[in-house]
């Protein structure tokens, strides 16, 4: 498969509609309904938020799943969807700490001015021209949040690109640039992709959990493996385990997305009768900073297995290094960073000299030939 070269804002496509085409020449001409050209040379629009379509099912989802089918059906408009949403956040943490996150997002951009246009481009839907957003979601909604929050009686906007080439590589490159996903929205990313490149897409009032579901009916081909591994680096082992999630209902799948569940947390939880899922991935959310031993033994008192915890014998310090460093091993994948290895590296490395470095970095080496020595009697 060729090589696709990443895109470039100066390589953006200037013309989309007859609606971005008839925009004002100046600030007293703008027409609240209707984007208008602010810089000719790169073709940035100011495009009103009642134009504007986010992506349903992208790998990051901000809205809330009870807002979701009302808000994409054009039942309730954004300054509507914002207030229910603040109602939400009064009895939901992780509700409240997105607003909180997009509220501070919202006033940067106020502050600052919008630096990073969204992207996107014009379709015609039902004769009316909507822009489809394909990155910069939180940027809309922060907007979106600050308009409601300070009462404004006029239409709100954000600035945008034009995108006649938009693809899912591009969102999810976006959504990563912000943060890591998270395993949820990984497992969405790969299921969005592969279903794509099988020219298999959403049909009308169908869910997005129920749309990612269909990528259980489809085989990977090389191609589809390659681009697996060149935009999210899944091997097909791994991305096996990802599908797996999607075995969760949706609200199960929300909250495990929003709390930031870690891989291992989860792969423990549906170990588990089924039963218990709703249940435990609820105790993971409910409190910040349980972990995986949290989790497990909730779990295990669920399900009855339980036991009385047995005195431990002292263990001898070589012992309780081995444990200690084996848990940082087994936990490595739950860290949040991108290249995990690396940023162990980084911490172990990041507050000594170049001598002392040395001399752990050749302890490593002598740990590592040692337990490959070891390795062969294991067979």
């Amino acid at each position: 498969m060729a090589k696709t070269e990443k895109p470039r804002f100066d390589t953006l496509i200037n013309v989309t509609s007859d609606a971005f085409n008839a925009s004002a020449e100046t600030q007293d001409d703008y027409n609240p309904d209707t984007p208008k050209m602010v810089n000719h040379r790169q073709s940035v629009y100011r495009v009103p938020l009642s134009m504007i379509r986010p992506d349903r099912f992208q790998a990051r989802m901000i809205l809330p799943l009870a807002l979701r089918k009302d808000f994409y059906s054009g039942k309730i408009a954004w300054n509507e969807v914002v207030r229910n949403w603040f109602e939400l956040a009064r009895n939901d943490r992780l509700v409240a700490q997105e607003i909180s996150e997009l509220t501070a997002l919202g006033d940067s951009l106020h502050d600052t001015g919008q630096i990073k246009p969204v992207t996107g481009q014009v379709i015609n839907e039902n004769g009316h021209d909507v822009f489809k957003m394909l990155t910069g979601e939180r940027r809309f909604w922060a907007t979106a949040i600050k308009s409601v929050l300070e009462g404004q009686t006029t239409e709100p906007y954000v600035l945008a690109l034009i995108d006649n080439q938009p693809t899912t590589e591009k969102q999810i490159a976006e959504n990563m640039a912000y943060k890591a996903l998270t395993p949820v929205g990984k497992a969405r990313a790969a299921a969005r992709l592969v279903l794509e490149s099988h020219q298999i897409h959403p049909v009308e009032d169908e869910t997005e959990s129920d749309f990612f579901r269909r990528v259980a009916d489809v085989r990977l081909d090389d191609g589809t493996k390659d681009m697996l591994q060149r935009t999210l680096q899944l091997e097909r082992t791994y991305y096996g385990r990802l599908m797996k999630f999607f075995e969760l209902d949706e609200k199960e799948l929300e909250i495990a997305d929003k709390s930031e569940m870690p891989e291992r947390v989860l792969r423990e939880i549906m170990q588990y009768n089924r039963a218990l899922w709703s249940d435990a991935v609820d105790f993971y959310a409910s409190h910040e900073g349980r972990t995986y031993q949290d989790v497990h033994a909730f779990l295990e008192r669920q399900s009855g297995n339980e036991t009385g915890r047995k005195a431990r014998i002292p263990l001898d310090p070589t012992t309780k290094s081995a444990r200690s460093l084996r848990r940082l091993l087994n936990g490595i994948e739950d860290l949040p960073a991108d290249n995990k290895p690396g940023s162990i590296a980084d911490a172990l490395l990041g507050d000594v000299d170049r001598e002392e470095a040395r001399q752990l970095v050749a302890r490593m080496e002598m740990l590592t030939a040692a337990m490959k020595q070891r390795l062969e009697s294991l067979k």
